[in-house]
């Protein structure tokens, strides 16, 4: 009921913060992701979770002015193509039986503040996978609520 470190043949999932990365074409990021499919020979993959948090920053903004402007329209479109690259790991009953154990025993303020996160840890581990992330103390936090039968989250560190 841990975190450790991913190691180099680990099957990752991204986190959204390196999602974002990679959208915005970040060096770290690009390398992280060249030498992971070297290593791995396949793309990481996208947790259903990732999506929705990165398509709800494109409709909430939409939402808000009413439209989008062309460099966030050229944006989204870059988000589809690489999300298209990836494969996406669903939310499944293993997935709902993680989050439903983490969340019980989170505080109210946690659980507000990492509730995504949660879901972002709980659909990687269910399908087996660590987790690519800039943001390690919010799932090493996740990490010590977790059930027997996903006793440990991976965790690879990507940022410059």
């Amino acid at each position: 009921m841990a975190t450790a470190n991913a190691s180099p043949f680990t099957l990752l999932a991204l986190d959204t913060d390196v999602f974002t990365d990679w959208r915005n074409q970040r060096p770290h990021t690009i390398e992280a992701i060249r030498n992971y499919q070297l290593c791995l020979k396949q793309p990481p993959r996208l947790t259903a979770m990732t999506i929705f948090e990165a398509r709800n920053g494109f409709e909430s903004k939409e939402v808000k002015s009413g439209t989008l402007d062309q460099i966030s329209q050229r944006d989204r479109a870059n988000m589809e193509q690489l999300m298209s690259t990836c494969g996406v790991l669903e939310m499944g009953e293993k997935a709902a039986a993680i989050a439903a154990h983490v969340f019980a025993r989170l505080s109210r303020s946690d659980r507000q503040k990492h509730w995504r996160d949660m879901f972002v840890a709980a659909i990687a581990l269910s399908h087996g996978y660590g987790l690519a992330t800039r943001n390690q103390s919010d799932f090493e936090l996740i990490g010590q609520h977790l059930p027997d039968f996903a006793p440990i989250l991976f965790l690879a560190l990507w940022k410059a």
